[in-house]
C-alpha cells in the first residue's frame, strides 16, 4: 500500500425493479487519508453485488427468492438444528509476490480465532452491553483445514502462488486472484471447500465474499482478505489485526448483510435480521456505547459492536440469534454439501493405489479423426509404482490395453502417451482407468478412473450455410472458446430475414472488460477453390453513445484457424463502435434487433487460406456495451476466370467504361509499377508504388477519351504491355 495516499471513496446505491436496475442514485462523496495502514474498514461485497445486479437484471428476481429463504422463521434453530455442530472445510491460497510472508502460523491462528467467534466463545464476547446479552448467537460453525485435495491426496490446506500481478481490484468480488492466467490460483471444488484466497487487495479494501445462491461462478465462490487484515499475528497489522476481518466477510459468505442494509442513512432497508437495530450507516473506529444516529435515535441504540459492521477488531464482538439463524439457513439451503464434504477427513493411503487423473489429449473440439491419446498416470499409494495396465476405450467400447512401466514415487505423476485412436464423427467420452498396479489388485478402485469429452466432425464443403434455427447450439461442427467461464456465445430465437435463430454474445449483462469469447466454425475444405468468401448477417447496438471518445467498445473480429484454434490468422475485419453497430441510437435496454437492423458483411478470405482447411473464428471483445448477434453464415466460393488461372493476370473489363483492373492470381513481387499511354504513345496514367487490394489494382480513366490504350507493366527485368479499349 503507498503511503500518504488520497482516496476518493464513491459510495452508490442502486434502486432497481425487475424492468430496469441501472438506475443509480449518487449518495455521498467521502475523502480521507491513509497514512501507511488501513485508516478504517473497507469491506467491497456489497458493492461489488449491487455491480453484479445492475448488470444483470434478471438476477434480481432470483435474489429475491434467496432472501425469502434466508429470512424463513423456524423453530429455535439452536434446539431443532438437524446438524448442531457442523465443520467446514477451508483451504487458504496465499497470493502473494512472497507467499511465504503469511505462514502456516498465521493461517491456524486466524482460524482459531474464527472458531471463537463461530461458537460465541471469543474472550470478548462479555463487553457485549447488558442490554443485548440475550441476543447472542451461537452459530455452531467450526472451520478445519482440508487435509485432502479435491483429488483425494493428502493437503496441509494452505496453497501459495508467487505473482507478479500487484495489488487486486475487487471488481467481480476479485476475481482475477482466481484464476492461474490473471496471476491468481484457482479455487478448490465449492461444493466441498470454503476457498479464502489471502492476497493484496487494491483501494484500501480489506475483504470481499460471494453471498449464497450461485450469483457468482463456482469457481469464483468464496472470500478474497487483504494479507494486512489476516490473522492476529505475522503481516496482519492495526486495527485489524484480531481476525475479524475473515469473521466479517464470511458472515457476507452465508447470507449475512451490513447491519446498516447499505442504505447509506436511508433508513428504508433493513438487514433481514429482527434483533439488529435499525441502523444508518456503517460505524468506524471504536465508537462509545450507546451510540445512536438517524435510524435509532434512543438508547440502547445501535449494535455498532456486531461482527457485521465496520468498527475495528477490538470493538466487534458478536452475532445475534437472528444472525445466526439466517446463517444457518443459508448453509441448509444453498450451501449444504460443506456439511457432508470429506474435506477435514484425512486419507488412508493404501499400499497399492494408482490412477488416472486428468486425460488431456483428446479434448474439446477435434479437427483430425487420428488422435494420440495423453493421460497423466498417478501413484497414490505408499508403494513405489514400478508397473501398471492402463486401459482406455471410447463411448463405453472394447477397452484398448497399455501396459507401462517406470518409477513413480507416493503421489508422484507422470504424463503417459497412449497408441493412436481414431475418433467417430460426433460426440464421444474416453474413459481411461488403471488395473494392477505392480501386478496386484488395486487397494483403492474407486479412484482410478477418468473420463473427458470431444466431438469430431468432417470437414464441411463449400458452398456452407449455417441459420442458427436449429436448436442444438453451438451447431454441430461449431464450438465455442470461453476462457473466463462467464458470458458467451449463445442462441437467440431473433434472427434475420425472419429467421427462428442467431448466435448472440450478451455483452450487456458482461459486467467486465476485454474479456474474449470465440465462435468457431466447421472445418471448411477449400481445396481447389479460385476464391473463397464469407458472408454474415449482422445486428449490433451500445450502451454509449457511438460518438463518446476513448470509450472502451464491444468488438466483432473475424479470425481464421488452419491448426484447429492454436494460432489465428486476422482477416482485416474488426470493428467497433460506429463501425460496428445497426442501431445507432444507445440503448441500456436488452438490444433485440428489428427486421431492419440487420445487415450483411462480406469478406474475401482468398488471401489468406486459398487451397486449405480452415475454420472461421467469429470473436467478441467485451467492454460491457449492449448485444451482438450474427446471423446466415455462408461460406461460397467463386470461379476465377479461365484466362487469369491460365495465363495468371487478367486485365478486364475490356472494353471498359471508367475504369479498369489489372489482376494476378499470384501477386508478382518483382512489379514495379503500372502506366497507360493512349493510342499516340503519350503518358495518360502511371501507379508506382502500386495500390493493391489482395491480387488486384485498380486505374481509373474516368477523363479519358475513347479510344485504344496500351498498359505497360514495368517488372525488375521485363517490361510487358497490354491492349484494351475504352468505350463509353
Amino acid at each position: 500500500m503507498k503511503e500518504n495516499r488520497a482516496f476518493l471513496h464513491i459510495l452508490f446505491t442502486i434502486t432497481y425493479n425487475e424492468h430496469n436496475l441501472r438506475n443509480f442514485t449518487l449518495i455521498s462523496i467521502f475523502i480521507f487519508f491513509g497514512f501507511g495502514s488501513f485508516a478504517q474498514r473497507k469491506c467491497g461485497t456489497a458493492e461489488v453485488l449491487a455491480e453484479k445486479l445492475a448488470a444483470q437484471p434478471k438476477l434480481a428476481k432470483r435474489m429475491q427468492a434467496i432472501e425469502l429463504d434466508l429470512q424463513k422463521k423456524r423453530p429455535d434453530n439452536r434446539l431443532f438444528r438437524v446438524n448442531p455442530l457442523i465443520n467446514v472445510p477451508v483451504v487458504v491460497h496465499v497470493v502473494l509476490p512472497n507467499p511465504t510472508q503469511v505462514t502456516d502460523q498465521q493461517v491456524l491462528d486466524q482460524l482459531a480465532a474464527l472458531n471463537l467467534d463461530y461458537l460465541a466463545a471469543n474472550t470478548d464476547i462479555n463487553k457485549v452491553p447488558a442490554v443485548w446479552q440475550a441476543r447472542i448467537g451461537n452459530p455452531q460453525i467450526q472451520f478445519c483445514l482440508a487435509v485432502r485435495t479435491p483429488d483425494g491426496d493428502p493437503s496441509s490446506g494452505i496453497t501459495r502462488t508467487t505473482t507478479t500481478h500487484g495489488a487486486f481490484s475487487v471488481n467481480n468480488s476479485a476475481s482475477e486472484v482466481k484464476y492461474t492466467n490473471t496471476g491468481g490460483a484457482p479455487g478448490w471444488d465449492n461444493t466441498r471447500f470454503l476457498n479464502i484466497w489471502v492476497c493484496d487487495l487494491a483501494s484500501d479494501y480489506l475483504g470481499v465474499a460471494t453471498p449464497p445462491g450461485n450469483i457468482f461462478p463456482a469457481a469464483e465462490d468464496g472470500v478474497v482478505v487483504d494479507y494486512r487484515a489476516f490473522g492476529r499475528m505475522g503481516s496482519a497489522q492495526a486495527p485489524f489485526n484480531l481476525g475479524r476481518t475473515l469473521t466479517h466477510e464470511i458472515g457476507h459468505f452465508f447470507g449475512l448483510k451490513h447491519t446498516w442494509a447499505d442504505d447509506n442513512g436511508g433508513c428504508t432497508q433493513d438487514d433481514g435480521v429482527d434483533d439488529t437495530p435499525l441502523q444508518g450507516d456503517h460505524t468506524y473506529n471504536c465508537p462509545t456505547f450507546p451510540q445512536l444516529d438517524n435510524c435509532t435515535t434512543v438508547a440502547p441504540g445501535i449494535m455498532f459492536m456486531n461482527y457485521m459492521d465496520y468498527v475495528n477488531d477490538a470493538c466487534m464482538y458478536l452475532f445475534t440469534a437472528g444472525q445466526t439463524d439466517r446463517m444457518r439457513n443459508a448453509i441448509d439451503a444453498q450451501r449444504a454439501s460443506l456439511i457432508t464434504s470429506d474435506g477435514c477427513t484425512p486419507v488412508n493411503l493404501k499400499t497399492r493405489d494408482a490412477g488416472i487423473t486428468a486425460v488431456s489429449q483428446p479434448q474439446g473440439y477435434l479437427c483430425e479423426a487420428g488422435q494420440t491419446p495423453v493421460v497423466t498416470l498417478k501413484n497414490r499409494g505408499s508403494e513405489t509404482l514400478t508397473s501398471v495396465t492402463i486401459r482406455y476405450a471410447i463411448n463405453g467400447g472394447t477397452p484398448v490395453n497399455y501396459s507401462w512401466t517406470g518409477n513413480l514415487a507416493m503421489l508422484q505423476q507422470a504424463e503417459v502417451t497412449l497408441p493412436v485412436l481414431t475418433a467417430g464423427e460426433g460426440n464421444s467420452t474416453l474413459k481411461a482407468y488403471t488395473v494392477q498396479p505392480n501386478g496386484a489388485a488395486d487397494d483403492q478402485p474407486d479412484n482410478d478412473t477418468t473420463a473427458v469429452s470431444f466431438s469430431y466432425r468432417r470437414e464441411v464443403s463449400i458452398p456452407f450455410t449455417e441459420t442458427f434455427d436449429n436448436t442444438l447450439f453451438p451447431p454441430a461442427g461449431f464450438s465455442i472458446s470461453n476462457p473466463d467461464r462467464s458470458f458467451t456465445w449463445e442462441r437467440s430465437t431473433t434472427g434475420s430475414k425472419g429467421s427462428a435463430g442467431s448466435a448472440l454474445m450478451r455483452n450487456l449483462g458482461y459486467a467486465r472488460n476485454d474479456e474474449i469469447d470465440d465462435l468457431l466454425g466447421p472445418v471448411v475444405d477449400a481445396a481447389n477453390a479460385d476464391s473463397i468468401f464469407l458472408s454474415f448477417d449482422l445486428a449490433a447496438a451500445t450502451a454509449s453513445p457511438v460518438g463518446m471518445p476513448n470509450n472502451p467498445w464491444d468488438t466483432l473480429e473475424v479470425l481464421l484457424t488452419t491448426d484447429c484454434g492454436k494460432t489465428f490468422i486476422p482477416t482485416g475485419y474488426k470493428k467497433w463502435g460506429s463501425s460496428l453497430v445497426t442501431r445507432t441510437i444507445p440503448t441500456i435496454q436488452e438490444f433485440v434487433p428489428a427486421a431492419n437492423e440487420w445487415r450483411t458483411d462480406t469478406i474475401d478470405l482468398t488471401p489468406f487460406i486459398r487451397n486449405k482447411k480452415f475454420r472461421v473464428v467469429f470473436r467478441n471483445t467485451t467492454n460491457y456495451e449492449n448485444n451482438v448477434y450474427i446471423d446466415q453464415v455462408n461460406i461460397f466460393k467463386k470461379d476465377v476466370n479461365s484466362t487469369l488461372r491460365d495465363k495468371g493476370i487478367l486485365v478486364w473489363p475490356n472494353p471498359f467504361s471508367r475504369q479498369f483492373y489489372v489482376e494476378f492470381s499470384t501477386w508478382p513481387e518483382d512489379l514495379l509499377g503500372i502506366a497507360v499511354f493512349d493510342a499516340a504513345g503519350r503518358l495518360v496514367y502511371q501507379q508506382q508504388p502500386l495500390a493493391r487490394v489482395g491480387n488486384r489494382v485498380t486505374i481509373d480513366l474516368v477523363n479519358g477519351a475513347n479510344g485504344v490504350y496500351f498498359v505497360k507493366l514495368f517488372y525488375t527485368q521485363q517490361v510487358r504491355t497490354y491492349k484494351i479499349v475504352k468505350a463509353k
